[in-house]
């Protein structure tokens, strides 16, 4: 496929309202993040494009960004990462430029990306982490789900996603037992048990007790993926970050 324009990501990322930060150059692309809503107030991080050949999440996060978000502007605070990834995204791979699976490399030292994640999470605590992926295998939208302290809503999550979008029903997923599109991942597999996984590790360090990783259905069209995305952010911000 031709190239992905990620100068189009930057226009529509700097033509919305809230505070856009550069967090860093990679491979000549800028990370940017997005802070958007009330100070003082519960904090959800939501990220997208941390694989570039996935992205319905990159396009869910512009969608949000230019203006869903705005229900909530007297309520909730967002920083969002629409495209960790840029280099990959614009050339269409699940790898980084160093032919790194980003997503499972929280522990290394020597991926500028993950350097990013660190320096933007360092000191912060959130009601809520939502990252947006896509599953080309599947054929219909499931999440991974952990929490603690708190009650959990997966199931409130993929309930609302099906108005919009398939389940993926299969009782076992990537491995995984699951049960109506929701799994409670086994955190005894070891690249889970040692921290590698980026949203794990947030997880695990505690910068959040609430963390779903979302996949959409890539087969679909990228307006259902994008609406499925956006009804699971619904959910999760809804809900509060309550326990």
């Amino acid at each position: 496929m031709d190239r992905r324009d990620y100068n189009d990501v930057v226009r529509r990322v700097d033509g919305v309202g809230g505070d856009v930060c550069m967090l860093g150059m990679v491979e000549g692309f800028p990370i940017l993040s997005v802070t958007l809503g009330k100070k003082d107030a519960p904090v959800f991080y939501v990220n997208g494009g941390t694989h570039g050949d996935e992205p319905g999440g990159v396009e869910a996060l512009l969608v949000f960004l230019e203006g869903k978000w705005e229900r909530w502007a007297d309520r909730f605070r967002f920083e969002v990462i629409p495209c960790l990834n840029p280099w990959a995204f614009v050339h269409n791979s699940r790898l980084n430029a160093q032919e790194v699976d980003i997503n499972w490399a929280f522990l290394r030292e020597d991926v500028p990306e993950i350097e990013i994640v660190k320096r933007f999470v360092e000191g912060k605590f959130f009601a809520g982490v939502l990252d947006f992926h896509e599953d080309w295998e599947s054929a219909g939208y499931y999440l991974y789900e952990m929490f603690r302290n708190s009650e959990p809503l997966g199931q409130a999550m993929v309930t609302q996603v099906a108005d919009v979008c398939p389940l993926n029903e299969n009782s076992e997923i990537e491995d995984e037992v699951a049960i109506n599109g929701v799994i409670h991942p086994n955190m005894e597999v070891a690249k889970r048990k040692y921290g590698e996984g980026i949203p794990i590790a947030l997880f695990q360090r505690r910068y959040t007790d609430r963390l779903v990783t979302a996949e959409s259905p890539t087969a679909l069209s990228l307006p259902i993926r994008v609406a499925a995305h956006l009804a699971a952010l619904e959910v999760m911000v809804e809900a509060g970050g309550r326990s």
